[in-house]
């Protein structure tokens, strides 16, 4: 087997098993908080990330040209975000979540270095099965109210009676939330919410049955996950992909999901208001941290460090980050980490969003409008969720769809300006 298709068969298989997390955690004295365990703090070793250092290493080995626009961005926030722990309380916390911008990162620039056409013949068939088995696994979970034992791909053990497990009240009725092999219900739907318009672009005519199985069952999935944030943007994805062809069924969706949208909407004011009490005060504690320490911010990944002493819900402390990657960015790296995040993401975006309004474009070159309108709705999407959790910098299946996102926007734009240059 030649490097090439060496280097197509990892890439297949970190597309495959990107929705996973299977790993080896380890817990050093800086991963406990309270004597408890927390994942957010602990060094893990991925089988995904085993395989995304493999393929780099194929790909320096065979010193291809590097989207040197991508690297640069890339290293600009990760010095960003490295400074902060000049001044962090908890530097091994930071350094795992270094670690693992600089694993998921890099797999964004070998992506952003790639062709773009032959990117989108290599999505298609890994990500679809991944969406597939996922969503299979997601009904399954629901229907028979826990984990089915696939352990194996970073499944976990749970079941509707796992204390502080995701359930949803309906018409009286707990109804687990499923999470498939992801570490909550909500990245589980943001994951299918943003993955389908990118399978969208590429070659589904090929696979016409495979993609629209892969749909049905993400619409299924998303609704079973009742991902308020999710729904919303799943709806507004429907309509731009059917549009007016599609009314009746946009139609019958609406009124398919009202019940859930009505009962899950209505029931922060009631009796699910703890979520919603949650956030404030967690994005009340973001703003006090970074009030303190408006520079360099209290430490990448010292969120939770910082604030267990002070955020209390209930009986018991709940230890996660604040549910909006901006602000916990802003409290935990200060205004010059944030500057690195919106460089980050804000430049692909301003360049997408210039190629598509502001560049005239010869008539041979509309037909990519509409690749570059389904990249600027993925991107749409992906900043709206991102206001209202945090799984998109603290969670590797959340870390690995953004950056996802992040290069294959740059593979397209630098494909896209040859096009129009040499047209």
């Amino acid at each position: 087997m030649n490097l090439t298709r060496l280097e197509q068969k990892l890439l297949s298989l970190i597309l495959l098993f990107l929705p996973t997390q299977l790993g080896r955690h380890f817990w050093p004295d800086f991963s406990y908080i309270y004597s408890l365990k927390v994942d957010y703090l602990s060094p893990t070793i991925y089988f995904w990330d085993l395989l995304a250092v493999c393929l780099l290493t194929l790909f320096l080995w065979q010193r291809k040209a590097v989207n040197k626009v991508a690297l640069n961005l890339f290293l600009f926030f990760i010095i960003t975000q490295a400074l902060s722990l000049l001044t962090g309380m908890n530097v091994g916390a930071g350094i795992v979540r270094l670690e693992q911008y600089i694993v998921v990162g890099l797999f964004g620039v070998y992506l952003a270095s790639s062709k773009w056409e032959k990117l989108k013949e290599s999505l298609f068939l890994p990500i679809s099965i991944a969406v597939i088995f996922e969503c299979l696994l997601a009904v399954g979970q629901f229907l028979f109210e826990g984990s089915l034992g696939f352990w194996l791909l970073g499944e976990r053990t749970f079941s509707i009676s796992t204390p502080a497990i995701a359930k949803f009240n309906f018409q009286g009725i707990e109804l687990l939330r499923p999470y498939a092999t992801f570490p909550h219900p909500n990245t589980l739907a943001a994951f299918l919410v943003l993955i389908i318009p990118i399978l969208s672009l590429t070659n589904i005519r090929k696979y016409p049955k495979t993609f629209a199985l892969g749909l049905f069952l993400s619409i299924v999935a998303v609704i079973l996950t009742v991902s308020r944030t999710a729904l919303i943007a799943g709806l507004v994805e429907l309509i731009y992909f059917l549009k007016r062809k599609g009314f009746l069924i946009i139609i019958a969706v609406i009124l398919l999901i009202s019940p859930f949208l009505y009962t899950r909407f209505e029931s922060i004011f009631d009796y699910d208001n703890l979520s919603f009490i949650r956030r404030e005060e967690f994005i009340d504690t973001s703003l006090n941290l970074f009030s303190k320490f408006p520079i360099f911010g209290i430490g990448l990944n010292n969120f939770i460090p910082a604030s267990a002493s002070i955020v209390s819900s209930g009986e018991s402390r709940f230890l996660q980050p604040v549910h909006n990657i901006y602000l916990l960015t802003l409290s935990e790296t200060g205004i010059l980490g944030l500057t690195g995040l919106v460089v980050l993401l804000g430049y692909p975006v301003w360049l997408l969003v210039h190629s598509l309004w502001f560049m005239e474009k010869p008539k041979s070159l509309l037909a990519m409008n509409n690749e570059l309108l389904t990249i600027n709705l993925v991107w749409f999407v992906a900043i709206f969720l991102g206001m209202f959790d945090h799984y998109f910098l603290t969670q590797p299946q959340g870390l690995r769809v953004l950056f996802l996102i992040w290069g294959l926007s740059l593979s397209l734009i630098r494909t896209e300006d040859k096009v129009y240059n040499n047209d």
